[in-house]
């Protein structure tokens, strides 16, 4: 199976990012390219090293906005600006699920989007709903994992998915996905009430 971070190019994962949001901040750290999607998703994968759009080698770490990245202007921002926590290693595997079946939902999600828009509910409350929705639920070691379709949004708009079965993950409370060429992680919910 490939390694679900490798594969693909880093012009590509700044150009998908800004095509959600020009605006979409994007960490290069350690070797990884991290991106905060607008949807409440974290977007990571292994910097290739390959050139960006303006023909420079690998990117220096810092954070970047995507929109410039994506154009080849890549200057850094200031690190303040990068507000969310990633996720702790290890991360563990806790389900497989075939790639065809993470796709049919987001297939059946854009359909259900399409056949209830102008029924008396805003798009934008509808997606946000839709966003929430648990499409999801993963058993292992006598605890449920919930999967929103956030995640399976991110996945497949970030162009992660591929052939390759994707990995339910779990790293402390927080859960994400590995398709083929990256992985997406949920929202950074906190510390949890006592």
């Amino acid at each position: 199976m490939t390694d679900p971070t490798t594969a693909g190019d880093d012009a590509a994962f700044a150009s998908r990012a800004a095509r959600l949001d020009p605006d979409t901040l994007v960490l290069a750290q350690g070797g990884r390219l991290w991106a905060a999607l607008p949807f409440g998703v974290l977007a990571v994968r292994e910097a290739s090293g390959s050139a960006l759009a303006d023909g420079d080698s690998a990117l220096p770490d810092g954070v970047y906005r995507a929109g410039d990245l994506a154009a080849g202007t890549a200057a850094p921002r200031l690190a303040a600006e990068w507000r969310g926590r990633l996720p702790k290693q290890p991360w563990t595997t806790v389900e497989t699920v075939p790639a065809a079946d993470i796709a049919e939902i987001d297939r059946k999600a854009a359909q259900a989007l399409r056949e209830r828009r102008g029924q008396g509910v805003g798009d934008r409350r509808l997606r946000d709903a839709m966003l929430d929705h648990v499409t999801l639920r993963v058993e292992h070691d006598g605890r449920i994992y919930p999967v929103e379709f956030r995640l399976v949004a991110g996945l497949c708009r970030m162009g992660f998915l591929g052939e390759d079965p994707v990995r339910v993950l779990k790293a402390g409370r927080r859960i994400g996905l590995a398709g083929t060429y990256g992985t997406v992680w949920d929202r950074d919910r906190g510390l949890p009430m006592l």
